[in-house]
């Protein structure tokens, strides 16, 4: 259940999704309700079945700061979805990266998406770099490209080969 209680104690003042659950009332929720949400959890990460729910968010348009907001492409789309699956979510996350470091799958060079790492560790990287390379009279070339308009257009299913290791339940 210390899984559970520390997705949604993770949880800040997000606005609710399309199912009007607010961070707020599952942090109050008493023990019992604590192992019904955590069964039912564990009944969908067994199956492999994502509820629609989890797959349906509002989008509201939020304009960017200081552009033209006449122009529809100066807009950043908000998605507010289930706060029952974003503690999911939490959830396969945290089992996921401990897994994946643990069992070292994870490149040493990888910082996006990972605590205590940042772009600036690759800044650092870069300038270390450059600086050799000018030292020993050396070039350097660096390639770059940004990722403007990704997204994930459909609902993941998450299913792991049997050889993971990977337990098929959420409760430690």
């Amino acid at each position: 259940m210390d899984e559970v209680t520390d997705a949604i104690s993770k949880s800040h003042g997000a606005a609710v999704g399309p199912d009007d659950v607010h961070h707020q009332m599952l942090k109050h929720l008493p023990n019992d309700a604590l192992l019904t949400l955590l069964n039912i959890l564990n009944n969908i990460w067994a199956s492999g079945k994502f509820p629609t729910s989890c797959c349906t968010s509002t989008v509201i348009p939020v304009p960017k700061p200081g552009k033209d907001t006449s122009d529809p492409f100066n807009y950043r789309p908000i998605a507010l979805t289930s706060c029952i699956c974003k503690v999911m979510e939490r959830m396969i996350n945290s089992r996921l990266v401990w897994y994946l470091e643990r069992n070292k799958l994870i490149s040493p060079m990888q910082s996006g998406f990972r605590k205590q790492r940042s772009t600036t560790d690759h800044l650092v990287r870069l300038e270390s770099f450059v600086r050799e390379a000018f030292a020993q009279r050396q070039h350097a070339v660096g390639v770059f490209f940004d990722l403007e308009s990704s997204s994930i257009g459909h609902c993941p299913k998450v299913s792991f080969p049997p050889s993971s290791r990977m337990r098929s339940s959420l409760l430690l």
